[in-house]
């Protein structure tokens, strides 16, 4: 597969109509719901009343074209991949390390306090 770096293209983000903007969005929205990508919209946006039974999802903030990210930071950060999910792994086995790691979230974080219960 060939890359493209962007200096290539001519425009970016490229120049699309509102027929192919609405129709990207439709599919990103999809995709997001499919795969996960998705919370419960907060009191705000959608009240109790309107989901009494809580089912309702939205899908996360996404973009629908990426910022541009420098190709020598994506190679740098490419180079230490393997080594970063080496570690990575290690530390998903490190059971006491893990439990104090969410044992001080939990005093910090309401989110992490949240999942915790």
């Amino acid at each position: 597969m060939a890359s493209a770096s962007l200096s290539a293209i001519a425009e970016y983000p490229p120049p699309i109509n509102d027929e192919e903007r609405e129709a990207l969005t439709q599919a990103i929205k999809d995709w997001s719901l499919a795969n996960g990508l998705a919370v419960r919209p907060p009191p705000a946006v959608l009240s109790p009343e309107a989901d009494p039974a809580g089912i309702t999802a939205i899908n996360v903030p996404v973009t629908l074209f990426p910022s541009a990210f420098p190709e020598k930071c994506f190679l740098q950060a490419k180079s230490v991949q393997k080594t970063y999910n080496e570690l990575y792994a290690r530390l998903s086995l490190n059971v006491d390390f893990l439990a104090q790691v969410v044992k001080e979230s939990v005093t910090k974080s309401p989110v992490t306090s949240q999942l915790v219960r």
